[in-house]
């Protein structure tokens, strides 16, 4: 029988079935349906964080560092931002292999340990007559391995007469590096036309007003003008509400919904107390979104005064919110270190969750009886795996020169910090 008959047979027994069974079993049947997908997406929606709360974290860093509060996919996967322990020396040697694959590891694996030594051959690579290194990672490296010495290779690739995906890169590479010497290149670049939505972002990143007036005229492109409009309220100067404002008649819906937004982020980027009011954002709005923006902008400021609305909002209900907090308190630092390891030890939910995975990022030798006690002190749940995960990436992170922390044993006694800690996989009596 034809594929096509089939169907048709098909439809019709559906058809009698229907009748048979009556419409209003039917839409009870139905109604059952939507209540089981309806509570799967709650249960999706509050789910804890699992054992793969480190691989989040990694890929909000890998958003805030190309600058973007909003998720990127990568064509070739996400950058790996955890260092092995191949010698950087090697890993120069690597950039000038025959084998592609050799020499993109490379490139990825310098770019994360943001080693000096690595800026001069990354440069070389990037202006590799031939072609053959793959130029355009390596500029992407120069961006991630944020070395001023970089800016002048790159503001000539921003340049380059025959290779778009160099321009496209290099002009990235600028925003992530944030100096601002490389603003009239972008701007000379953006009045040329040369990747002006990339070119515009950087500026944005950057936050100088130098880039309005070329960012206004590049908008008078019907194609660029709700990129560029995107890129003002990202750039935060209060000298864009003018024009932002006269695109409220007369324009496409999303552009008014753009300079509505646009004139709302400039009214908190410009606020005399710009923490506070990006953490009143985070801590308050109605808007996931809004908070995930907020978290983003928080993380680029680093300041120690962002740190208890980062931490509450390890508690949102949204996950992105959640991840790009915990990013953000990453990106703090330092001055983030003691309420992380509070909310580690002391604390409840998702948030100790959370911290106990911050701290494989930011924390070091100070924080390994912590999270040791965590993993082997009888914890309930999964909080025992992220713990034992931090303390690997924390000596992971160490500088490759120095001697690597003891692995964790169970049923060992030693002295860590001052402190002595019993390993035996039995559950603490004591709360830290």
């Amino acid at each position: 029988m034809p594929e096509s008959s089939r169907f048709n047979v098909l439809d019709a027994g559906l058809r009698r079935h229907d009748a048979l069974v009556g419409w209003d079993k039917i839409m009870k049947a139905k109604r059952i349906i939507a209540g089981l997908v309806i509570l799967v997406a709650l249960m999706s929606w509050h789910r804890e964080p699992g054992p793969d709360i480190h691989a989040e974290i990694q890929q909000h860093l890998l958003e805030a560092e190309i600058g973007s509060a909003t998720t990127f996919h990568f064509a070739r996967g996400s950058r790996a931002v955890i260092p092995d322990d191949t010698s950087t020396d090697v890993l120069l040697a690597n950039l000038r292999s025959s084998l592609p694959d050799t020499r993109w590891s490379a490139e990825e694996k310098l770019a994360v340990r943001r080693d000096p030594r690595a800026v001069e051959a990354v440069i070389r690579a990037m202006r590799d007559p031939k072609g053959t290194l793959r130029v355009c990672v390596m500029a992407s490296a120069l961006g991630h391995l944020k070395d001023p010495r970089a800016l002048g290779a790159l503001t000539q690739a921003v340049f380059d007469p025959s290779n778009r995906d160099l321009r496209l890169c290099a002009i990235q590479s600028l925003g992530m590096i944030g100096d601002r010497k490389a603003v009239p290149a972008l701007i000379k670049a953006l009045a040329a036309g040369n990747t002006p939505i990339a070119a515009a972002n950087a500026i944005a990143r950057m936050g100088d007003e130098r880039g309005v007036p070329a960012i206004i005229q590049a908008a008078g492109d019907p194609q660029l003008r709700l990129w560029m409009v995107m890129a003002l309220g990202e750039l935060g100067s209060p000298t864009a509400l003018p024009y932002l404002a006269s695109l409220e008649g007369g324009q496409k819906r999303s552009i008014r919904q753009a300079a509505d937004e646009a004139q709302w982020k400039i009214a908190r980027l410009s606020a005399p107390d710009k923490v506070s009011s990006l953490s009143a954002v985070l801590t308050r709005s109605d808007s996931a979104n809004r908070r995930m923006w907020a978290a983003f902008r928080l993380g680029e400021l680093k300041q120690a005064e962002a740190v208890p609305a980062l931490i509450q909002a390890l508690e949102d209900k949204n996950r992105g919110v959640r991840g790009r907090s915990a990013a953000a308190l990453v990106r703090v630092g330092n001055a983030a270190l003691p309420a992380l390891r509070q909310q580690a030890a002391q604390g409840h939910g998702r948030t100790r969750l959370y911290a106990a995975a911050i701290l494989g990022y930011s924390g070091g030798q100070a924080e390994i009886p912590l999270l040791e006690h965590l993993y082997l002190g009888g914890a309930d749940g999964v909080l025992p795996g992220v713990a034992q995960h931090s303390v690997e990436l924390i000596n992971r992170f160490r500088t490759f020169s120095q001697k690597p922390f003891r692995p964790i044993q169970k049923g060992v006694v030693h002295d860590s910090g001052g402190r002595r800690w019993i390993k035996e996989n039995k559950r603490s009596a004591s709360a830290m």
